[in-house]
């Protein structure tokens, strides 16, 4: 082996120690969260399960990080503390991969946290509410709330985006926003106490999901340009859809077997088409002859639809009103 050959190989190797030990590199691996309370001002990570007494699970204190939970579970004993505390309002948190339980609330981002960003994480069992988020443009995706005792998601904030999510067996709504241009995909909304989706805000749009089982309407909205397509709406106690609002759009959408109409608009220049409506209008399996598959109140100022509406076998023989509408 030549002489410059043997001394290449030992340069080499001390320039990776140097990159792989350096501050900087270690930096980017983020903050470890090792103890229940603490605070933090870089991007962290947990590095095992924690059980929080009397104390909140990660409080926040920058813009801008993310809390890693890496699998592991942060769990609280039911007293007023949050699993992951923001309300100083801190913008661009990122919370993601893992469990949060038992806290009174397991995510609170408040006072204008913008730019919350959920992905990967269960938040179950919390005496409160799943996550509480004041802010605009919050992200929830992947993400399972379920068996929250006061509501899955409460949302102050314009232009959320709710995707492949699912609030399930929430006391008080699965979700709701009080924002415009909340924005719902593949999102499942299921056994819940109150609502399945709940939001008083316009522009409201709800795509490919389903609202199921729910102890009040599936989906409700008080708002204009309300918009739900491509969604199930089956077996809610009370409305399938229930839309407060001018300029509404309901497409390509099954509301079937729920307690009162299938579809109930109140507003001005709504486009529905498509959608089958069947079986509504049964509360408690008894007939009484009123709930139609679709009523739309102010049907003479509706847009005639393109395309037909299929009602069956609601408990109110008329099936539709006004007429045309199927």
């Amino acid at each position: 082996m030549s002489v410059n050959r043997l001394w290449a190989f030992p340069v080499a190797l001390l320039v990776l120690v140097l990159v792989v030990g350096s501050p900087e590199s270690q930096a980017k691996s983020g903050t470890p969260i090792t103890a229940c309370g603490q605070l933090v001002t870089t991007s962290a990570f947990l590095t095992r399960s924690l059980y929080c007494s009397g104390s909140a699970g990660v409080v926040v204190g920058a813009s801008g990080i993310t809390v890693d939970l890496k699998g592991f579970t942060l769990q609280g004993d039911g007293s007023f503390r949050f699993g992951i505390d923001d309300d100083s309002g801190f913008d661009r948190l990122t919370v993601k991969n893992g469990v949060l339980r038992g806290f009174h609330r397991g995510i609170d981002a408040a006072n204008g946290a913008d730019e919350l960003s959920v992905s990967g994480v269960v938040v179950s069992g919390n005496v409160g509410l799943g996550l509480y988020v004041s802010g605009d443009s919050a992200s929830i995706a992947s993400t399972t709330v379920s068996g929250n005792g006061g509501g899955g998601m409460t949302l102050a904030g314009d232009s959320a985006t709710i995707v492949s999510s699912t609030f399930v067996d929430n006391v008080s709504p699965g979700v709701f926003v009080l924002g415009d241009s909340a924005s719902f995909t593949s999102t499942a909304a299921l056994a819940n106490t109150g609502q399945g989706i709940l939001v008083f805000g316009n522009g409201a749009s709800v795509r490919s999901s389903t609202a199921s089982g729910n102890r009040d309407s599936g989906i409700q909205v008080s708002g204009n340009g309300a918009s739900v397509k491509s969604s199930t709406l089956s077996g809610n106690t009370g409305y399938g859809v229930d839309v407060e609002g001018d300029s509404a759009s309901i497409a390509s959408s099954s509301a079937t077997g729920n307690g009162l109409e299938g579809i109930w608009i109140f507003g001005d220049t709504t486009v529905i088409k498509a959608n089958q409506a069947d079986a509504n209008g049964f509360s408690g399996s008894a007939s009484d002859g009123a709930g139609l598959g679709i009523d739309v109140v102010n049907g003479s100022f509706t847009v005639p639809p393109i395309g037909t509406n299929s009602v069956h076998g609601n408990d109110d023989p008329a099936e539709c009103s006004p007429a045309w509408l199927c």
